[in-house]
């Protein structure tokens, strides 16, 4: 370059992306994707900056380039090297700055440093061709180089993968060209987080971001520190995608509701909706999508496509009346689901099923039922006898044709009264009649009416609670049956205002099932921040819906893994993580069992002591060493050295690990399991490994079960206690049974299942032991009653031993 010391950015574009078509130009906050790359490019002390593309792409980018001040180059479309080398020519560059046009949310700070870097290593005389920081987001990183050395890598490549890219013609020759991959430091070390736009599913995260950043007030270009909150945080992560039906034959109700959420969402995190293109609405789908915008959606809101990969999981919620199988399956692998008032037999795709209007059919299956969630209207009347004003509103389409049915008798039962009637055509022969097309908040509006006509639905109970008198007409036998198990009148039974009287005063009120309003919006999303998990031995996220669904409660819903029997939280609530610190044997251990863990400690010895006599009967080990994991303050250590064993211990609370060090005078070491590095302990495998307690905490107990085989001697022995599924509580209690289990006990053992699963790591059960006997948790006694220790008590305890229905179990292993 002939002593030049030009500096330029050059960003590689174009918009024939095999996986994204067009994605530069696409709207990103108002801005297009290439615009955000420019801004943040610009900020870099840089002579010029350049966008390099090809001949076809080159007057779609031009307007951008030209808004944001940039030259733009035209080059050859899959040569990129030549591209650059031929725009470095043009622009006479020493330096030159590379980044790509697929990353709206570059770290121009990481960029800037780069090549402060480089600068400062040419100005020392201690030049490099090429350097990049790692460590970055996927996406974020930009290479600094030599235009000449560029120039000069190009001359000596034919490799048609030097040619597709640039960086690579150097660093991918290494003997003659000097490059530097130099580890990011703190401020941009992110390799877990991804930020670029190659995808569809990472088109809509950008989006996600920007929405975050935007309702924090944060200006753009956004900084690294920004960047890097925004894109670790659980709304954008997994944000809400709602899903509603917009089937011909299924009404607007199901849209209308998604729309509703939606809006509300997105207040306060990024929240979308998805309307599905089909057969039978493809004619309306662009007025289906103007009634989203029209009711308050933004067009950044509206999806085309269904987003989610393994690097994005969103959260659907569908509210569909029942949901395809295809389209289950879809979700179920994209992320986590979330059904409202679903009508499939099996939900087992759905990881939480929420029923809003009351159902017909008892759904032993759903983890929530709240009919206080119906938004309701808050203008609100008595219900009165006088019959002045009627709606007829059967939905925007009225498949079944009971708009027509329903007027008739209207108007010959109350000819005198003043109807309205919501329907998308005016029929013919009802002059009298003010036909309208959808009312907007049409909820708020019911109480202007004595008496509302529609099918059963929510127009139905907001109606009813509006102060309405409700008659419903049966769109199939299903509604039919709603509605007469929920007492509302039927218009088909009635054919005059003797039969209307009759039919209203003789008939149940229908049922006051809704008492307090409660947002539905909140709970839907607290639910969004909940967790989905897949088995914790076969770690399988993507197939977890076909494992069958075993509980639903409020809180969790759990499955049993179809490969390897182990039940599971598949999907929780809360994500917070329980401390097992110093307060929880203190305090918290304290208001469970009357006195602290310490205080405990002799009681607790001596059951450790009954498990070192198993432990000794199934060793066939001459040598006598175990490591207790998850130690605490070392009761099954002293009972272990009492037994000729040398202990050894590990533990996550730093104060119960420095209790055995000093106190009980064993090795032990603090840390989490099995990340705990345990040649700390002077020792790596044992004669015997334990865990009390402790096996049900792993969400990933694949590398737990793992680990413990290779510490594990041949021959030695694995023993553990845990909650038991096949006690009498998780077969005979089964729902009280997973509410009461603890939201950190992620696996839920079946005895009779254990030696399967333990065989995948070497071991086979050769003892088990039914522990915590309750007699007062059989059926029998929980309705008869008895004294305790009394013959009954004693015969049902007996039982519960022989039949191993113990709600604990203890699990001894031998290394194979």
């Amino acid at each position: 370059m002939n002593g030049l010391t030009k500096k330029v950015v050059i960003i590689q574009c174009r918009m024939s992306s095999t996986r994204l078509p067009g994605k530069a130009l696409m709207d990103l906050g108002g801005k297009t994707v290439l615009a955000w790359v420019l801004q943040s490019m610009k900020k870099l002390s840089c002579d010029d900056f350049y966008v390099a593309t090809d001949s076809e792409s080159y007057p779609l980018l031009e307007p951008v380039c030209l808004e944001n001040g940039v030259k733009i180059f035209q080059g050859s479309l899959n040569n990129v090297l030549n591209r650059y080398c031929e725009c470095i020519k043009e622009a006479g560059a020493h330096i030159v700055v590379r980044a790509t046009a697929d990353n709206p949310y570059l770290f121009y700070e990481a960029a800037q440093y780069s090549l402060d870097l480089f600068e400062k290593m040419e100005k020392e005389d201690n030049p490099c061709d090429y350097l990049t920081l790692t460590g970055l987001p996927h996406g974020s990183g930009v290479e600094v180089f030599f235009g000449d050395s560029l120039l000069e890598a190009e001359k000596n490549t034919s490799d048609p993968y030097d040619q597709e890219h640039a960086g690579p013609a150097l660093y991918r020759h290494k003997d003659i060209f000097r490059c530097e991959f130099i580890e990011s430091d703190g401020r941009f070390n992110f390799p877990d987080l991804r930020s670029t736009i190659d995808t569809y599913s990472d088109y809509i995260r950008a989006v996600c971001v920007n929405r975050y950043l935007l309702k924090k007030g944060i200006d753009s270009p956004y900084k690294a520190e920004d960047i890097v909150k925004a894109l670790s945080c659980t709304e954008v992560q997994r944000p809400l995608v709602f899903v509603p039906s917009v089937k011909k034959g299924q009404g607007t109700g199901h849209l209308m509701r998604c729309i509703s959420l939606a809006k509300k969402c997105a207040l306060s995190r990024p929240a979308f909706i998805y309307i599905e293109k089909n057969d039978d609405n493809l004619s309306n789908l662009s007025e289906l999508i103007q009634s989203g915008l029209e009711g308050g959606l933004e067009k950044w809101q509206v999806l085309e496509k269904i987003p989610g990969d393994e690097n994005f999981r969103p959260v659907f919620v569908t509210d569909r009346f029942i949901t395809e199988e295809k389209l289950q399956k879809e979700l179920s692998e994209k992320g986590t689901v979330i059904s409202i008032d679903e009508g499939a037999s099996d939900c087992t795709f759905s990881d939480y099923v929420l029923d809003v209007i009351p159902p017909y059919f008892e759904k032993s299956f759903i983890n929530h039922f709240e009919p206080s969630f119906m938004e309701l209207p808050s203008n609100k009347k008595s219900i009165s006898d006088d019959i002045s004003n009627i709606l007829v509103c059967f939905g925007g389409e009225d498949p079944a044709g009971l708009t027509e049915k329903s007027l008739s008798k209207v108007k010959d039962i109350f000819p005198s009264a003043k109807i309205t009637c919501i329907s998308r055509n005016v029929i013919s022969g009802y002059d009298n009649v003010v036909f309208t097309g959808p009312v907007e908040n049409l909820s708020e509006k019911l109480w202007n009416y004595d008496l509302v006509v529609t099918h059963y639905g929510l127009t139905a109970w907001e109606a009813l609670s509006a102060g309405c008198k409700v008659f419903l007409g049966a769109t199939s036998d299903l509604h039919k049956n709603l509605a007469e198990k929920y007492n509302f009148p039927l218009m088909e039974k009635l054919s005059s205002r003797k039969d209307f009287e009759s039919a209203w005063n003789s008939e149940k009120n229908p049922s006051e099932l809704v008492k307090d309003q409660k947002s539905l919006f909140e709970f839907i999303d607290s639910l969004s921040k909940g967790q989905k998990l897949s088995c914790p031995v076969c770690r399988n996220i993507k197939d977890s819906s076909k494992d069958k669904i075993l509980e639903r409660n409020i809180f969790r819903t759990y499955r049993t893994c179809s490969k390897c029997g182990m039940n599971y939280i598949s999907y929780t609530v809360d994500e917070k993580q329980r401390e097992y610190s110093k307060d929880y044997f203190f305090d918290q251990y304290k208001n469970q069992y009357g006195k602290t863990y310490k205080e405990d400690f002799e009681h607790i010895k001596e059951q450790c002591l009954k498990r070192m006599d198993f432990i000794e009967k199934v060793s066939v080990l001459p040598e006598k060493t175990v490591l207790d994991i998850g130690c605490a303050y070392g009761p099954f250590l002293k009972a272990a050295s009492e037994k000729g064993y040398e202990a050894f211990g590990t533990d996550i609370c730093d104060d119960a690990v420095e209790f055995v060090k000093n106190d009980l005078g064993f090795k032990a070491v603090t840390g989490a399991f099995p990340e705990l590095d345990t040649d700390a302990l002077g020792k790596d495998s044992f004669s015997a490994v334990t865990m009390w307690y402790v096996i049900e905490h792993f969400q990933d107990l694949d590398s737990v079960l793992k680990k413990v085989s290779g510490l594990v001697k041949k021959d030695g022995v694995f023993a553990f206690s845990t909650p038991s599924a096949s006690g009498v509580s998780g077969t005979r209690n089964t729902h009280d049974f997973y509410i009461q289990s603890p939201d950190d006990h992620y696996s839920v053992w079946d005895y009779n299942k254990a030696d399967a699963v333990l065989s995948k790591y070497g071991f086979h059960v050769v003892k088990v032991v039914s522990t915590g006997h309750h007699p007062e948790r059989f059926p029998y006694v929980k309705k008869h009653g008895t004294e305790k220790n009394s013959f009954v008590w004693k015969i049902i305890d007996k039982y519960s031993r022989m039949k191993k229905l113990g709600d604990t179990v203890e699990i001894y292993c031998r290394k194979n």
